[in-house]
């Protein structure tokens, strides 16, 4: 409420629009209606738009084996994320508000603490951050509970309390309503206030941080997915840690990663010229492999188990109208992933005949890719991939007989980039398209 009041006021000053979302976690049945109601006639009130959501977070806690609390966390973001980019799709700059306060920053860095946090966790919440592609803010972060109480009684606001947070119910309710008086009377009165210099003074140290790491990131990247094993070894550590954090945000893995997983993976990387690799959440792995270090995300090893390999013959016409070229790089929705390679049909038609038997295989004796000056054997194209010797027969790739078309790219077994086989290329005479994909469900 006190939120909702300092940004109505600002909006005309400032020359924004104030948009209104309120989420019904279904945990308090009668009082969670009455807060919505109460909610949706304050904003008609006050000429604003409002949006309600309602989920059951108990149901949705059960199923995805997490606690109410982080239920309604992950189902709020979800509604302020779609209220977001519906009004960004208007094509406005929007930013989501919410109401985290200072008493509400001192308790998160000791709840932090007690989980046994690393550094950057010391810093607590910081005032800017994003959710997906939106960005959130927190106007209040730096006011304290009792200021905002007093706002409130002053403009004759009459906020609406949840009963559950007067409970030592939670986690975060037990540190505010019993741990916290607890240290204030026997340790020190001003506890709130060291809690919050404490995340200040961290929150400068972790951006600092990640500034080298930013840096260092780009001078042991090889490409995508892949760091060079020496310069990530010797890096500091808190800037090599941060530099392997940084390269699993990039596959995916934004959060859950405990120093435990870092210290894995850093006990791996003086592996000289053999594969060892370190699991961290969710499924993703590290893999340090003859000099080099790959990140690799869970869905690569599930998409080769789960695979739909289809092949079509379609008018240059229509490959050009779709955007296709020689090597497609890899798409991803909702659903699945996919890949796709395309050839001139009539060239490979001129050696195989017009019905050319194409398989989606494993390696056999005898198999080989055309380069520019002939021909390579699979086995010295893997050796030179660096696929370690135990991977090498789990490549899949197209072929017609033993000559290979198409090697996809499969990260987790080395095989970082797509290859092609160049006799087949499209070309500006090309008239038919003999196109390769990969569907495969995640």
């Amino acid at each position: 409420m006190c939120l909702f009041s300092v940004l109505k006021e600002l909006s005309g000053e400032m020359g924004f629009t104030l948009h209104a979302v309120h989420v019904n976690h279904g945990l308090r049945p009668g009082a969670a209606e009455d807060d919505q109601t109460y909610v949706e006639a304050i904003c008609r009130e006050s000429g604003v738009e409002c949006r309600c959501f309602r989920y059951d977070c108990s149901r949705i806690a059960s199923e995805e084996g997490m606690t109410d609390e982080e239920a309604g966390r992950k189902v709020r973001y979800e509604a302020f994320v779609q209220v977001a980019n519906e009004l960004a799709a208007g094509g406005k700059s929007v930013r989501i508000a919410v109401a985290q306060n200072a008493d509400d920053q001192a308790e998160t860095v000791l709840f932090r603490l007690l989980r046994g946090t690393g550094t950057d966790g010391l810093a607590g919440m910081a005032y800017s951050r994003m959710e997906q592609n939106i960005c959130v803010i927190r106007p209040l972060l730096d006011t304290w509970r009792s200021e905002i109480e007093e706002y409130c009684a002053e403009n004759n606001l009459v906020p609406r309390i949840d009963h559950t947070n007067l409970q030592p119910v939670y986690t975060r309710n037990k540190i505010r309503l019993q741990l916290i008086p607890y240290l204030e009377e026997n340790f020190n009165p001003n506890i709130m206030e060291a809690l919050t210099r404490l995340s200040r003074t961290a929150g400068e140290d972790k951006e600092y941080l990640w500034r080298l790491a930013e840096e260092a990131y780009k001078s042991v990247r090889i490409n995508d997915g892949l760091l060079d094993q020496q310069g990530l070894r010797e890096l500091a550590r808190p800037v090599k840690y941060r530099v392997i954090m940084k390269a699993f945000s990039e596959i995916g893995l934004m959060q859950d990663i405990q120093t435990v997983h870092l210290e894995a993976a850093d006990s791996i990387l003086s592996a000289d010229g053999e594969s060892k690799e370190a699991a961290f959440p969710g499924g993703y792995r590290m893999i340090v492999r003859y000099g080099e270090v790959a990140f690799v995300a869970p869905d690569h090893e599930e998409c080769y188990q789960n695979i739909t390999f289809s092949v079509r013959v379609l008018p240059n016409e229509e490959n050009e109208a779709a955007g296709n070229t020689f090597g497609d790089q890899p798409r991803k929705n909702n659903d699945m992933t996919a890949q796709a390679a395309t050839f001139d049909y009539e060239k490979v038609a001129a050696v195989f005949g017009p019905d050319p038997r194409i398989e989606f295989r494993s390696r056999r004796a005898g198999d080989f890719l055309p380069v520019k000056n002939g021909r390579k054997k699979l086995q010295d194209l893997l050796v030179d991939e660096k696929v370690p010797k135990e991977l090498r027969d789990k490549v899949e790739f197209a072929a017609i007989g033993s000559e290979i078309l198409w090697i996809p790219q499969q990260p987790e077994l080395g095989i970082i980039k797509n290859r092609y086989n160049p006799k087949y290329k499209l070309d500006m005479d090309t008239k038919k398209v003999l196109q390769l994909e990969l569907i495969c469900e995640i």
